[in-house]
């Protein structure tokens, strides 16, 4: 689990070059094709996010709020963030229902077994630290009830139940660990092409705390659909908008339009690292989150009191990719390998089999 194979090496490499094809395309070509209204899969910033496969802005781990005591293994406390209601589900249940919120379940089957260790992982290293994970059952945030899958999936419920059941019964009690730990298995929905090391989205020592959250390529994203978004905001919406994330300490706007956002540094991986937003100095995170962007790997014009924002992916960008997943299963990854990929130098701790009677 160290190492990618060979197999998925040469098929990365071998989408390099149309990637970096499709990449120059211009928006317009993308702009004839309709956009969905959300991602084939809600991330966890870490959560959907894990963006948790949730989506903080932040380190996923500084958005968990803690226990006053340790969780029972076998079982998983969660507090729905709408009603403040603490309740719990079992380790089965959690992942089946993050698994239906995350993913379109129509995925190949071992992007779903890849997202599906993930899940458990993500969650499982919160319940080691005692944090408690956050729900929201009403808007299909990390988990939902059995009864609200009946009532969305209808006719196409059996169907459904039995693609998570197929893809959780392979790999359950199965994590992922660095140094005999669980990892943090952040995930998010697409990315500009790849991966973002943890250090240019969450803090600069991200990287020490977390080595296997580094960038890597994930060329097959640019062919999902929401990879390419477009925001445009007036004068005055980009203002409000500012005013509104920074209301503590608010940019300078006072001066021209076009020297609001300037001196733009990018992360290799193409997302906005860090920029002048009014003189002040702002991550791209901030400024996604300001700007309400699908993700922090934009460029923009501006012309004729209109800022017009080109978008590439959708979510924080650390860890998997959900729609590269789905890329890779496509052409003959197995879940192993897309896990390997996405989070190199981890290994896979196989569930321990019962004991006989």
């Amino acid at each position: 689990m160290k190492h990618a194979s060979p197999t998925l090496k040469r098929l990365v490499l071998s989408f390099l070059l149309l990637y970096a094809l499709i990449a120059l395309i211009p928006w317009g070509i993308y702009r004839a094709s309709p956009m969905p209204a959300k991602p084939p899969a809600p991330s966890p910033s870490p959560p959907s996010g894990a963006e948790s496969g949730a989506d903080p802005g932040g380190s996923p781990e500084a958005q968990a709020s803690p226990q006053s005591s340790p969780q029972a293994q076998g079982v998983f406390t969660l507090r729905d963030a709408s009603t403040g209601e603490t309740f719990t589900v079992s380790e089965r249940e959690l992942v089946e229902a993050s698994l239906a919120c995350e993913m379109d379940l129509s995925s190949p089957p071992e992007a779903l077994k890849a997202q599906a260790v993930a899940s458990y992982t993500y969650y499982s290293r919160q319940r080691a630290q005692g944090q408690a994970i956050a729900c929201d059952p009403a808007n299909w945030l990390v988990y939902v009830p059995e009864s609200a899958m009946r009532e969305r999936w209808g006719e196409d419920y059996e169907d459904y139940r039995a693609a998570i059941s197929a893809a959780v019964d392979p790999v359950e009690g199965q994590l992922l660990t660095y140094q005999g730990q669980p990892i943090l298995a952040a995930y998010f929905a697409i990315s500009t092409g790849g991966t973002e090391a943890a250090e240019n989205v969450w803090s600069p020592d991200a990287a020490e705390e977390h080595p296997y959250l580094q960038a890597v390529a994930s060329p097959g994203d640019a062919f999902s659909d929401g990879y390419l978004s477009q925001v445009q905001m007036t004068d005055e919406d980009f203002r409000e908008a500012v005013a509104a994330a920074f209301p503590d300490n608010p940019p300078d706007l006072s001066g021209p339009p076009e020297e609001w956002l300037t001196e733009i540094k990018y992360t290799p991986s193409r997302m906005v690292k860090e920029a002048k937003l009014g003189g002040k100095t702002v991550t791209g995170p901030e400024l996604r989150a300001a700007l309400g962007l699908r993700s922090a790997g934009f460029t923009f014009t501006r012309e004729e009191g209109v800022f017009d924002f080109t978008v590439r992916g959708w979510g924080h960008g650390v860890g998997m990719s959900q729609a590269g997943a789905v890329f890779l299963a496509k052409r003959g990854a197995d879940y192993k390998e897309i896990l390997a990929h996405y989070y190199p130098g981890t290994e896979l701790k196989e569930a321990e089999a019962p004991a006989s009677a």
